[in-house]
């Protein structure tokens, strides 16, 4: 079979008029096979319409950093290093290690304070490896790949082995002040003598389960807006985005899976349960030869399976000589060090873990740790002496300089050969307890794409990154990256398949930017404009762009049946998207009523679990299923991992998981009003991303 390379869409925002020949180049390479070529220019074209929309709206909002010349970037570098020691970060990091915050309301703000006060004594307070969330405006040594062109990436990150690199104490101050705020919003409410006084408050404050951690809970919202707030900011500074944002999506740009039929490669998929996940897990890690790549974008310190994934399983394997390659989001593992002094406290009870006979033994992550670093802490200890790589992913969009996230999860086995497999989905290393999730094993073709990204993914982080610009042309670098690529693909061309689903799969990867291109959500779109019969769709972290709603509008007028499934406060991890979702699901059912809504809830008594899953279903033949959530996020912040499928077994298991979790952990919300009951009130915790859902 020959191979060819794809040009998928990548939008790209400038203030400078940009050739067509420029424009292309930017764009993401994918090799697919030849035939595809043709039907590949729908992706391109449809692109077309948001980057000239953005490209006529959106402004450069950051300075450029100096050291354009190859020697002062190399100067400036060395000087930053030696800046920017690993004594500091050990310092700031102790500090973290070593503080127990009080969670009692009567010490909690007093044993913060003392954390600040601490902090603030921090010799060098100005120093820090990262950044930390905020990334506009700073001198760090930021360079340009040109496999990621919308970006770029901050690989010194990864310049020293075996540290987590933090921000300076100084920004570490001004986070745990934001949440000193919001505890003492916390207490304020705990006092109210009347109910009228409580409603008054938000439910990111008020409305919190008794066996719940309230004050670490709330801490970790705030973080989480904090990583966010430089992105929303930029978006909310563009006149008129929300409608132009909306007009880039219409019908004529989205295309129908059926005319991107060739691009899908025949391959087997099987769904996975939380109990038959970590049985596949090993039985995949077992059977490879050569390579295991894992992407991981949240870790769990206290779950059992990821511990012994990280800790057991994968040094198990790769001291029998498989090459182990492990990709961190480094902003969630700032976010975590930064809640080190808050973990101590709330280790939660481990559930039995069972393995299959011939598996390595529960050994190392059967130890209990205080701490996401801890676990981190551990799995670098043993990098050190077994056959495993780890890096960090560290972005920032090009044109405003926010910092861009990597969401995608997948785990890589053998991508690059013929019997190759991948576990992915919405789980990080596993599955989370109390959580509900849609996670799947493919083999065949589809793991080389994989493979392809995350290759590129790791080498733009490699510490040299950026560097062989000096050397060798870009022609010749991206012509190295396509004969990789090929070489991929034609090691993969036999595949073993594994028991499941016979089907049709195409991977595609996102690179959301300040352009607000999601080219999974063009699919997707693509996908409902062209329903017949049926749409089932379950997001765990959802909002509902208007566009989408309009979609719905068609959809039910055509006769098309469509049920969606909706996380609340009452069932999700993080409030800081209740806000957005509730009135973009007012706005749906005010366009679309007919739609069939279910949101999870206390039903007979029992509080629901978290509804992670993410997947789209239509007319029972076709599905999406991966990383990406259906929100703003995903359009401008958030790079995702989704798969297309076209298998009627598969759809029909999604299907059945629908009805299933919407009659078990859900309730039908049929009106506008309905709605409200599940509304915040807003707060600093719950304001929007962006202006999208503003009222």
């Amino acid at each position: 079979m020959e191979y060819a390379t794809v040009v998928l869409p990548v939008a790209v925002t400038t203030t400078e008029p940009v050739a067509d020949d420029v424009r292309a180049e930017t764009a993401l390479a994918v090799v697919l096979p030849v035939a595809a070529a043709n039907l590949a220019a729908a992706l391109v074209s449809a692109a077309a319409t948001v980057n000239e929309a953005t490209n006529n709206t959106l402004h450069v909002q950051k300075d450029d950093v100096g050291c354009e010349d190859a020697v002062g970037a190399q100067h400036f570098e060395k000087e930053y290093h030696q800046q920017h020691s690993t004594a500091s970060q050990g310092a700031l990091e102790s500090v973290m290690a070593n503080t127990t915050i009080s969670l009692e309301r009567a010490t909690c703000i007093e044993s913060l304070e003392q954390l600040i006060t601490r902090l603030s004594t921090l010799s060098d307070r100005s120093s820090g490896i990262s950044p930390g969330f905020d990334c506009i405006d700073n001198a760090l040594p930021w360079k340009q790949t040109i496999v990621f062109p919308q970006y770029e990436t901050l690989s010194s990150v990864n310049a020293t082995k075996g540290i987590i690199p933090l921000a300076s104490p100084e920004s570490s101050i001004e986070l745990f002040e934001l949440i000193k705020l919001a505890w003492q919003k916390r207490l304020d409410y705990e006092k109210c003598d009347t109910e009228e006084e409580r409603e008054s408050y938000c439910s990111c404050i008020g409305h919190w389960r008794s066996n719940q951690n309230v004050m670490k809970q709330i801490c970790n919202q705030v973080l989480e807006q904090v990583m966010t707030r430089e992105a929303s900011a930029c978006l909310r500074s563009q006149p008129a985005i929300t409608r132009i944002w909306n007009e880039a999506y219409s019908h004529e740009a989205c295309p129908y899976p059926d005319t991107m039929d060739c691009l899908y490669i025949d391959s087997s998929i099987r769904l996975l349960t939380n109990d038959t996940y970590l049985h596949a897990y090993i039985e995949a890690a077992l059977a490879a030869t050569s390579t295991i790549d894992v992407s991981i974008c949240y870790l769990f310190y206290s779950d059992p399976q990821s511990k012994y994934i990280l800790l057991d399983l994968l040094p198990y394997v790769a001291e029998r000589g498989v090459k182990v390659r492990v990709l961190f989001e480094l902003a969630i593992l700032e976010s975590q060090c930064l809640q080190m002094p808050l973990d101590g406290t709330s280790i939660d009870r481990e559930a039995p873990l069972h393995l299959p006979k011939g598996s390595p033994s529960y050994a190392r992550g059967a130890k209990k740790f205080r701490s996401a670093t801890e676990l981190v802490r551990e799995f670098f200890n043993l990098t050190s002496a077994t056959n495993i790589e780890a890096r960090y992913w560290f972005a920032r969009d090009k044109t405003f300089g926010y910092r861009v996230k990597n969401h995608g999860k997948c785990h890589i086995f053998d991508g690059n050969s013929k019997n190759g497999k991948v576990i992915a989905g919405g789980s990080n290393v596993a599955p989370r307890p109390g959580s509900l999730d849609t996670d799947f094993v493919i083999q065949g073709q589809v793991a080389g794409m994989y493979s392809a990204y995350f290759d590129s993914m790791w080498t733009a982080m490699a510490p040299d990154a950026g560097d062989l610009a000096r050397t060798i042309s870009e022609a010749e670098e991206k012509k190295e990256c396509e004969d990789e690529q090929i070489a991929v693909w034609e090691a993969a061309i036999d595949p073993d398949i594994i028991t499941g689903h016979k089907a049709k799969i195409l991977f595609l990867p996102s690179t959301p930017s300040s352009s607000g291109e999601d080219v999974i959500l063009r699919c997707v779109l693509g996908a409902i404009y062209s329903a017949s019969q049926s749409i089932y769709l379950c997001m765990g972290h959802f909002n509902v762009p208007e566009v989408v709603a309009q979609a719905f509008k068609q959809a039910t007028d055509r006769g098309v049946k469509v049920y969606v499934i909706s996380n609340s406060f009452h069932s999700c991890d993080l409030r800081t998207g209740q806000l957005d979702l509730m009135r973009s699901l007012k706005r749906m059912l005010t366009v679309a009523p007919d739609v069939k809504l279910f949101v999870a809830a206390v039903k007979d008594g029992k509080v629901p679990p978290f509804l992670h899953s993410k997947y789209l279903v239509v007319d029972s033949r076709w599905a999406c299923s991966g990383s990406w959530n259906m929100w703003m996020r995903s359009a401008f912040y958030e790079m995702e991992a989704e798969i297309f499928v076209q298998s009627e077994s598969f759809a029909s298991d999604l299907e059945e998981k629908f009805t299933r979790e919407s009659e078990r952990f859900c309730i039908p919300v049929k009106t506008v009003d309905e709605c409200n009951q599940f509304l915040p009130k807003g707060c600093s915790i719950c304001e929007g991303f962006g202006p999208f859902f503003d009222v």
